[in-house]
């Protein structure tokens, strides 16, 4: 049973009336007649009598982004809006993959295996992520990345008719489904995965990754493979090791140089 209590909490019971689920909501003090309703946008909201916000389900992604969602994080409540998949294909218990908006340092968005980290596109740098290609103007949707004092979040609105969502499968890929009416069904419109070199730490310590090359990994300058055997086999997670120890005392030897056009590991 789906049940909303006269303080704007829903709720669903079990057959025994045992809560399965809360929002843990409550409405203000002196409020009353609260209501649910869920909006042509896909949101599921419950206001109270004057049609201030208790509480929303675009709060709480899952594994679906709609348009007019905020993925990050409220800084005055601590509040995480992340991506979660569920456990298989016809479980939607929460699974292993999430992706998030990593706060520390420059944002970031981040996807992850539980602990383990798989992906980034690489820090915010004020016109977009330094690792994915800067969003061009199109007929179809707008996206904006906000960051202020108060919240950190990425939001996409539809411009069009076109019906659009991402979704965080239940193995680990980010994809942008649209709806095709003339087949009443999801196609694949795009994924967030740019590249090879979007996987995280492919090259190891030290390693540079360029989809330019083949093999795409590379020592930086002064370094070499710290296993030669498990390069050549294309294992390139050991990284690199410096080919003599640095010597910071050498004011004519050991210094800075510029390696441009990379994004770094940022964790």
């Amino acid at each position: 049973m789906l049940k909303l209590s006269r303080n704007g909490n829903l709720v669903i019971l079990s057959g025994g009336n045992k809560v399965v689920w809360s929002s843990n909501s409550t409405a203000p003090v002196g409020s009353i007649s609260p209501v649910v309703q869920l909006l042509d946008t896909g949101n599921l909201v419950v206001w109270n009598e004057n049609k201030n916000l208790i509480w929303e389900s675009f709060d709480y992604p899952g594994d679906t982004f709609l348009p007019g969602m905020k993925f990050g994080t409220d800084l005055v409540t601590g509040l995480q809006r992340c991506m979660t998949s569920w456990k298989s294909p016809d479980d939607p218990s929460i699974g292993e993959y999430s992706n998030i908006v990593d706060t520390n340092g420059y944002p970031q968005t981040l996807g992850w295996k539980g602990e383990v980290l798989l992906a980034r596109f690489g820090p915010w740098n004020g016109l977009g992520f330094s690792g994915f290609p800067i969003e061009k103007e199109n007929g179809i949707y707008t996206a904006e990345f906000v960051v202020n004092e108060k919240e950190i979040y990425h939001r996409y609105a539809l411009t069009s008719s076109v019906v659009q969502r991402v979704v965080l499968t239940w193995d680990g890929k980010t994809l942008l489904l649209q709806w095709i009416e003339r087949i009443k069904d999801w196609i694949v419109y795009a994924v967030s995965q740019v590249d090879m070199c979007d996987r995280f730490s492919l090259c190891g310590p030290y390693g540079v990754c360029s989809i330019n090359k083949h093999p795409p990994c590379t020592c930086m300058e002064g370094f070499e493979p710290i296993d030669p055997e498990e390069w050549e086999a294309s294992d390139w997670a050991s990284g690199c090791i410096r080919k003599k120890p640095l010597d910071c005392r050498n004011m004519n030897g050991d210094g800075f140089w510029k390696l441009a056009g990379v994004k770094v590991i940022q964790v």
